[in-house]
Parts: C-alpha cells; sequence; structure tokens
C-alpha cells in the first residue's frame, strides 16, 4: 500500500517527537496548530529554496504596535512586549514595506521571533523536522530579523551541522554571529556592515560604496539582483554561484541594489550611475 506524503512526514516529525497534521505542526508551548516552519519558494529573489524570517524593527515590541492577528497571538503567548530580534530600522529595509506591512504577514513573524526567544528547544525540533520532511536543500536563515542571542546562535549552528548536505546563506549585522559561523562549509554568511556604511542603497550609494571599498584594497561583488543581468541569467539566491557564497574566499563583501521599496526602482532616480553599476554586474562573476 502506498504510503500518502502527509503520512510520511507525521512520522518524521514523530521522531522529533511533535505532532503533524493536514500541513500544520501542534505547537505544545503555544497549544495551537502552526505552519510549518520554513516555508519553500515563497520569495522570488531566493528561487526554489526554503526561507525562515523573524520579526524585526524596534528594540521593544509591544502589543499596542499590532493588529488583531499579532495582538491575539501575542495573548496566546501570554507576553506585552518582545525585544525585536534586529532593533534598526534602517532607511528603506525592504522589511517595512510589502508584504511586512500586513497584519498576517506580522503575526507569522512575531510567532517565529516568540519561540526563538522563549520556547528555542521546541523550535530546534520544528525547524529539523521540516527540513528532513521536506527535503530542503537550500535555505535562507533571515529574509528578515537578525541573530539576537548566543543561544539563537548555537541552534542554528546545530541545525547546519545537522544537515551537512544542505546550503544555508544569510546575512548580519552581529560580528559575534559571524565570527561562530567560519569554518562551516555548508553555511555561507554575508556581513552586512562593511568600512563603507551598510551593503545596500541606490545606485549612486553602491557606486561610492564600491570605489570606496576597492580603494580600500577590499575584493568587492555587486548582486544582480535588480539588473537586467538577474533576467537575462536567471539569477536567483538559489542559483547563484557567486555573490554571497564567495564572502570570505574570493570576496570581502557583496553589495545590494535598493529597488524594491514604496518610492525606489532601480534605475528610476539614476539611470546613468544604473548602467554603471550593470557594467560592473556583466563583468564580474555572476
Amino acid at each position: 500500500m502506498n504510503r500518502t506524503k502527509n503520512s510520511i512526514k507525521k512520522d518524521v516529525y514523530a521522531e522529533y517527537g511533535l505532532q503533524f497534521k493536514s500541513d500544520k505542526v501542534f505547537c505544545d508551548p503555544l497549544g495551537i496548530w502552526v505552519s510549518e516552519m520554513i516555508p519553500v519558494g515563497t520569495n522570488t529573489k531566493v528561487g526554489n529554496a526554503g526561507t525562515w524570517s523573524l520579526y524585526h524593527g524596534d528594540e521593544l515590541l509591544t502589543i499596542d504596535m499590532f493588529g488583531p492577528k499579532t495582538r491575539e497571538l501575542m495573548e496566546i503567548a501570554n507576553i506585552n512586549a518582545i525585544k525585536a530580534s534586529c532593533p534598526l530600522h534602517c532607511k528603506d529595509c525592504y522589511c517595512d514595506n510589502g508584504n511586512y506591512r500586513f497584519d498576517g504577514t506580522k503575526r507569522s513573524l512575531m510567532l517565529k521571533l516568540i519561540l526563538a526567544t522563549y520556547h528555542i528547544d521546541w523550535l530546534e525540533r520544528a525547524i529539523k523536522a521540516c527540513i528532513k520532511a521536506n527535503n530542503i536543500k537550500k535555505i535562507r536563515i533571515h529574509a528578515a530579523g537578525d541573530f539576537f542571542s548566543d543561544e539563537y546562535i548555537d541552534m542554528w549552528k546545530r541545525i547546519v551541522n545537522e544537515f551537512s548536505t544542505s546550503i544555508f546563506w544569510t546575512y548580519t549585522k552581529n560580528n559575534y554571529a559571524l565570527e561562530q559561523f567560519q569554518g562551516i562549509d555548508n553555511l555561507f554568511i554575508t556581513p552586512s556592515v562593511t568600512p563603507a556604511g551598510f551593503n545596500f542603497g541606490t545606485c549612486s550609494e553602491i557606486l561610492y560604496k564600491y570605489n570606496k571599498l576597492i580603494s580600500l584594497g577590499y575584493k568587492v561583488h555587486i548582486c544582480a539582483c535588480g539588473t537586467p543581468i538577474e533576467k537575462e541569467l536567471d539569477i536567483h539566491c538559489a542559483t547563484c554561484e557567486h555573490g554571497c557564497k564567495s564572502v570570505g574566499n574570493e570576496c570581502d563583501f557583496v553589495l545590494f541594489i535598493k529597488h524594491s521599496t514604496k518610492d525606489y526602482k532601480a534605475g528610476k532616480n539614476d539611470p546613468k550611475e544604473f548602467e554603471l553599476v550593470c557594467n560592473i554586474v556583466r563583468n564580474q562573476n555572476n
């Protein structure tokens, strides 16, 4: 008798002491059914890969800052305030725009922040079970959020080491996290802060950062995302063989073009600089 996909996944979750039913996992600490921890294929830029995110933003998130769905979750968790995973609101951060503005998205990110802060043992088992049950081979850690505690960093080190045949990549402002993940072959970590400032900006800003870093002797890669090159070569994070994966080996920093915020499209406000950036991208390993 052929077993269904869900019945096989149910057995995998059971290996980690978890209940699985109809694409949902029972979250024992909160007493509710939740979605699997690592969704796959939900981020266009990332491509066909799993994505993990946390709520970012102000250093202290209070229940009165949110809509009804997120408030209900915080009430279930019996918390009125929680420290965010990334206390910065960088100018034009995409985590403050698009779908991230919706209450449903905020609830999902808040759930993961609550679990990572107060119920990390359950969270670790749920992430591991999800990766194994779905055979996820490529995972981006933190489309939103950052490494916010030693316990959280240690959790990801254990996960990455257990799934040594999967590829993980991430970006961080946390220097301690940069140090802790060095030497792990299947995890690629990119610093979000460079000697020329944050690693993203308009094309004008990217040119300044690029030239400044080159003049300081650093090896720099500009991500093709947001340029015609990306479309020509169908480049997504999950398929890119350079950039983030080259940090520490072929390059020191990766720079990202700001291109999908509410008031800026790549090349719209600085077309000459955009073409210069595209020329750099064309002549590097994409």
